[in-house]
This record gives structure tokens, C-alpha cells and sequence, in this order.
């Protein structure tokens, strides 16, 4: 199998919203990533990012958020058939671009897909204005090994949404957990520090619980650099 992290761009935002009551105030900068698995039985995308209409997309978000485009995933993409989108979550910086796959299957939790349509009043400015009930989901409650083969294997992470999962692959023997936003960045798991968005605090840190416990497995934290894989 192959493997690739495709390096969207950056959210230029306060800290806060990374690390709720670290550095509040602060302006930095994080990364937003999509993976590409190659697997024999589909090319699998995992999160999809924020498209290159972000401008016209985001709205009231560009307050708070300045998106910086560093690579359009879907051109990027665009000799590859993706079969499979697996999102960790529907906010609008992992998910924007899954119209532009035509014919995927998208696999979301069913507690996710409705909260995206009908987001509570805290969780609604991070969802895309409008979600489109018409693509091809695939609606799943809980774990699934998505191959039957132990290579991708979606794990229920429920926290920082209410249907948020991460994806644990297994490539050749070497594993590979990609943590979404069930924690951002190792400075959260380090202070125990909840996000700055959030649906869950308790589910949270049992989350953070299930990372540390991972022997012999990369973590890829939702929007921290990727220094090696």
C-alpha cells in the first residue's frame, strides 16, 4: 500500500482555539492535512479540506480564521480515483472538497451527519453553511474495519464533535494513527488541554487516554506538523 499526507495549507488563528486558556491572544499559525491510502481494494482520502472558494465559502468564519491555500487537494488528486472519503469529522476545514470527489463513498457516523445538518448553536459556526445530504454516505455507528483486513481501521473518537473517528492504519506492519481532531496537537495531550471548539470535554480526554496507551504507533495529531512518517 501507499501512503501520502497532502499538505492542504494553514488556519492563521488565535491559540485559543487550539489550546483553550494556553497562550489565548496569541496568532499562529496550524496546518490542515488530507491522506491518501492506496489500498488494493480503493484509493481511501481521509478528510478532504478546504477548498480553493474558501474566500467565498467561509464567511463570517474569515474573522477568526484566515485559511492560506498551499495545495488544492482535489487538483491535486485529480488523476487518482478516490473510492472511499473517510472524514474525521464534517467541520468545513476537514470536508469541503468531499462534492468534488465524484462517486466516493463517504463514511461518517451517524451522530456526526446529523450534527452537521442540524448543528447545536456552539457547534454551527465550524460546520459548513450547508451540508449536501445528497452525496453517497456510508453511515456507520462505531468502529469499522473498513477492508476487513486490519489496513484501515475507522475508530469511534467521539469529543470534539459528536461523531468524530480516527482512522488507525496498518501499512506493511507499520502503524499509523490519524488522530483528527479528537486532539490537535501534542501540547494538548502533554497539559491535558481541551480544544477551543468542542462538543464533549469528558469524551475528550479519554480520547487523549487512548493515544497515550498506543504502543509502537506515529501519531498524527488534527493540526500539528508532520515532521516524519
Amino acid at each position: 500500500m501507499e501512503f501520502e499526507a497532502i499538505r492542504n495549507g494553514h488556519l492563521e488563528c488565535d491559540k485559543g482555539f487550539v489550546t483553550l486558556g494556553r497562550d489565548m491572544g496569541k496568532i499562529i499559525r496550524i496546518p490542515v492535512y488530507c491522506f491518501l491510502v492506496k489500498h488494493p481494494k480503493g484509493n481511501v482520502l481521509i478528510d478532504t479540506g478546504f477548498s480553493v472558494d474558501f474566500e467565498k465559502t467561509w464567511g463570517k468564519r474569515l474573522k477568526f480564521f484566515k485559511p492560506i491555500l498551499e495545495k488544492d487537494v482535489v487538483q491535486h488528486l485529480k488523476g487518482t480515483k478516490i473510492s472511499y472519503i473517510i472524514n474525521t469529522h464534517l467541520h468545513i476545514d476537514h470536508s469541503e472538497n468531499n462534492p468534488y470527489f465524484e462517486g466516493a463513498e463517504i463514511i461518517v457516523q451517524k451522530e456526526e451527519l446529523e450534527a452537521a445538518t442540524h448543528p447545536k448553536p456552539y457547534q454551527k459556526f465550524a460546520y459548513a453553511d450547508r451540508i449536501d445530504e445528497k452525496l453517497e454516505y456510508r453511515i456507520i455507528d462505531g468502529n469499522l474495519d473498513l477492508f476487513g483486513d486490519g489496513c484501515v481501521k475507522i475508530m469511534k473518537t467521539h469529543g470534539h464533535t459528536e461523531g468524530h473517528q480516527s482512522v488507525l492504519l496498518n501499512l506493511d506492519g507499520k502503524k499509523i494513527f490519524i488522530a483528527g481532531d479528537a486532539c490537535y496537537s501534542s501540547e494538548n495531550l502533554k497539559y491535558n488541554c481541551l480544544p477551543g471548539i468542542l462538543w464533549n470535554p469528558d469524551l475528550i480526554m479519554e480520547n487523549y487516554s487512548l493515544i497515550r496507551n498506543m504502543k509502537d504507533t506515529l501519531i498524527i495529531f488534527g493540526h500539528e506538523e508532520i515532521e516524519s512518517i
